[in-house]
């Protein structure tokens, strides 16, 4: 078992290691359709070679920042692996945080969070709570999802007139497919968790504006994490 479990790990480092290289990919090629995104997130770039000691340096440099922007998402895929198993949490809710992150990483880099992973988090959802290998049942699924495209329209049409565009279309289409994963009781704590790290992380910035989709990753994380803790059941009862 031992080793199963470090062989576990080894592929979450390796499936988590590439999300930043995949997230600066993206803004090469998008708008894109879900074919074309897959083939290019994998294309290998080719450098000219440069006698610019100053290009190559610059390459050099960034090179090492994703290199090491991936070690850490790499530790992070493991330690999020490492929690469902320890917390009885099916592992299909790898699929939830690898795209979860992924999206959080893409929408950091563009401002933008492509309908080429909101849709497949989506169905994966879906599927999940179908087949008995998700937390919600597949009508709780369904609600979530529903609810979840419903909050954000109430909001933004109330917002509006005080701030326009307070939303993305994105954002409505991560918040939908979290409800299918989460349901109705767990998007409505991710969202609530979700406003709060916006807001530190608004703070940190010194900037009222900017990309939601890392905020509704770490109240995902949120959500999971309360839900291991008895005095928290309370939360997630519709």
């Amino acid at each position: 078992m031992t080793g199963i479990f470090w062989a576990a790990e080894a592929v979450a480092f390796i499936l988590f290691f590439p999300v930043p290289l995949f997230a600066r990919r993206f803004g090469k090629f998008l708008p894109a359709d879900a074919g074309t995104a897959l083939v290019r997130s994998f294309h290998i770039p080719r450098f000219a070679v440069s006698k610019s000691s100053v290009l190559r340096g610059r390459r050099n440099r960034l090179w090492a920042r994703l290199l090491g922007a991936g070690a850490l998402w790499g530790v992070a895929g493991a330690a999020f692996l490492h929690f469902l198993f320890a917390t009885g949490y099916p592992p299909a809710l790898l699929v939830l945080l690898w795209l979860g992150a992924l999206m959080a990483c893409v929408d950091e880099k563009l401002h933008l969070l492509p309908d080429v992973l909101t849709v497949p988090l989506l169905i994966a959802g879906f599927f999940a709570a179908a087949n008995f290998c998700g937390i919600v049942t597949a009508g709780e699924s369904a609600a979530g999802a529903v609810f979840g495209f419903a909050l954000p329209t109430v909001t933004a049409a109330i917002m509006t007139p005080f701030l326009p565009r307070s939303l993305g279309g994105g954002d409505f289409k991560m918040m939908t497919a979290l409800g299918a994963w989460l349901g109705v009781a767990g998007l409505a704590v991710a969202v609530l968790a979700s406003v709060v790290f916006f807001i530190l992380i608004a703070v940190a910035r010194k900037n009222r504006e900017g990309p939601y989709g890392a905020s509704l990753f770490l109240g995902t994380l949120t959500v999971l994490v309360l839900r291991c803790f008895e005095p928290a059941a309370f939360l997630f009862v519709v």
